[in-house]
């Protein structure tokens, strides 16, 4: 319905409250939008509309209990009115679009202090943002300084406008919802391994200010499995419910404790002096811990194994110190129980760094770097339309870890070497026709050599292929540096498509990435283990996994789900709008013939 309003006395007093204010209120606040900073895609629809209508006023504008505040604002000098002044809060009582064709024309209105001061409004047109639910929590609306009359079709238009700016609204609640869905733990609560991450990486800059060291924590709970089977996975989750809200007593303030897979929690302990300050931290775990769990009316003691790793002391990258605290744990763990701290075996370690390092320097000369495939699915279909390409190396003495060696090549700057041998090696591929479309991995290192763009062209247009069919994989860390921005848009220009790799597993939203020459976005296997699965945790990944899905869909963005393994991941993938799927059910990495 539109209506046009002229004449008729226009008085926001009680009467032109919306039907279930407090519901309208609730359903306002849910979006969490008020006072928000400004937002690019607000911004341009409200520019757009006021030079479609050329007028000097668009706003989109959210109406509380006592005020509208303006989520986008042009051409209006202020941030918010008072209610009781406000258009939009009796535009958002009436049905429709509402017209007021001239302000002065009304004797309510007249008054209005943006009617009889500047900016001396004289016409306005607002439609409402409907929530799915029927609320109108606000308008977008157009304002003039000349009278004005709106056609009925310039009326759709302004409420094509509406549903749009509510588009975006949604899309950003849906965001923050799948943010927190990401970053916590469904069943505890607590911190997941991305949030974990995040918050290490900080407490580590924090440390290199202030010269405290920070420890890492593995836990892991003994002969758990033994609970399942006696009394059952539901008293099983109870059990790490119970066992997160201890640790999290037990821990200060500033540490923090986050549940990163089964029965594994990792702690993050801040503000540490010294040794005897873990030594505190571990005497109070083992005594919070003594009293038992009531399981089923029975009495349960439950222990634990935990291994320690010290920042800056035993490393400084974040999956290192995991890996030494993991270590500790492991090594504890078989001598029966309790708490070791990581310990460095330096000359053993030197010693083999520097063989394995000698050793990579040969390995394209002996021909020990091979490459591997993996196939990438049409979901739909099931047909295999890509493949990405790995890189093994095979040694006489056997497969060495890409986990091992690539950190090695990075490190000692044979990466670049190693990386455009693999990119040589996937384009004689394609020009070969053994396949035809590969995504090759990509390293931050690679792309900060001044010549990667000009080196990838040279590759492709000697051997004859065709850009398109070649996709560089890129982790979030390298897509939202600076510096590498302008070699995206290089990369685009050449016609080389660009996807962001293990997303979820990294420290940012796809909101950061959405801006950026980037076409697909693969999901990390960590969301796509527990689907099919009848659990929360099962559940959860779904609800996780389209949300991703339908954001980057509305960004344009195609969506790789990796690690799927069973033909009901697959199917429940595809169903949420998967457009590719890679995993072992449809085939492991194998040589490439």
């Amino acid at each position: 319905m539109i209506l046009s309003h002229g004449t008729d006395p226009v008085n926001p007093d009680d009467s032109e409250l919306p039907p279930n204010e407090q519901e309208r209120l609730s359903a306002l606040f849910r979006y969490a939008i008020l006072d928000t900073p400004s937002e690019a895609q607000f911004d341009r629809l409200v520019e757009l509309a006021a030079r479609f209508f050329d007028l000097p006023v668009a706003l989109i504008s959210f109406v509380a209990e006592d005020r509208q505040w303006f989520k986008a604002n042009h051409g209006l000098a202020t941030s918010e009115t008072p209610r009781c002044e406000s258009f939009c809060a009796v535009a958002i009582a009436r049905d429709g679009v509402m017209v007021i064709p001239d302000t002065m024309l009304d004797e309510e209105l007249r008054s209005y202090p943006v009617v009889v001061s500047e900016p001396y409004i004289r016409s306005y047109a607002g439609a409402p943002l409907v929530t799915p639910d029927g609320h109108k929590i606000g308008t977008f609306c157009v304002l003039g300084t000349e009278p004005r009359v709106f056609t009925r079709k310039e009326q759709e238009l302004l409420t094509a406008f509406a549903e749009m700016a509510m588009a975006e609204v949604q899309r950003r609640l849906d965001l923050q919802e799948l943010n927190e869905l990401a970053m916590n733990d469904t069943l505890t609560g607590l911190p997941n391994r991305v949030q974990f991450r995040q918050q290490l990486l900080q407490a580590c800059h924090r440390a290199d200010t202030s010269g405290e060291k920070v420890v890492i924590g593995l836990l892991d709970l003994d002969r758990f499995k033994l609970i399942n089977d006696t009394f059952g996975h539901a008293a099983g989750d109870e059990v790490l419910k119970l066992v997160a809200r201890r640790l999290s007593e037990t821990l200060a303030t500033g540490d923090v404790v986050a549940r990163i897979s089964g029965d594994e929690f990792v702690l993050l302990l801040t503000d540490v002096r010294s040794a005897e300050d873990v030594r505190v931290l571990t005497r109070r775990l083992e005594d919070s811990f003594v009293a038992p769990f009531m399981i089923e009316g029975q009495k349960v003691v439950v222990s634990w194994s935990l291994g320690l790793s010290v920042y800056p002391d035993d490393a400084r990258e974040p999956d290192t110190l995991l890996g030494q605290a993991d270590a500790a744990m492991f090594r504890v763990k078989r001598a029966g129980g309790g708490h070791a701290s990581f310990q460095r075996h330096e000359d053993q370690r030197s010693y083999l760094r520097g063989e394995r390092l000698s050793a990579l320097h040969q390995a394209l000369e002996r021909n020990e770097l091979q490459l591997y495939v993996q196939p990438k699915v049409d979901a739909e279909r099931r047909t295999v339309v890509g493949h990405e390409v790995l890189v093994r190396w095979i040694r006489p003495s056997g497969i060495v870890s890409p986990l091992e060696f690539i950190p090695l090549a990075e490190s000692s700057g044979l990466i670049g070497l190693i990386g455009r041998w693999v990119l040589r090696q996937a384009v004689d591929a394609l020009k070969t026709g053994q396949l035809q479309e590969v995504c090759v991995n990509v390293s931050a290192l690679e792309l900060r050599e001044s010549d990667f763009v000009a080196h990838l062209r040279w590759v492709l247009e000697e051997r004859g292929v065709d850009p398109q069919r070649l996709w560089l994989e890129l982790t979030e860390r390298s897509l939202l540096e600076p510096r590498f921005i302008p070699v995206l848009h290089e990369l685009k220009a050449l016609g080389v498509r660009t996807a962001l790799d293990d997303f979820g597993n990294g420290y940012s939203s796809l909101m950061a990435l959405v801006n950026l020459p980037i076409q697909m976005v693969k999901i990390d296997r960590s969301f796509t283990a527990g689907i099919g699965e009848d659990t929360p945790d099962g559940l959860r990944a779904l609800k996780v996994v389209r949300g991703i899905v339908a954001l980057a869909t509305a960004y344009g963005l195609l969506t790789v789900a990796e690690g799927v393994e069973t033909p009901v991941q697959a199917d429940l993938l595809m169903k949420a709008g998967c457009a590719y799927l890679q995993g072992y059910l449809f085939g492991r990495p194998a040589p490439l013939s």
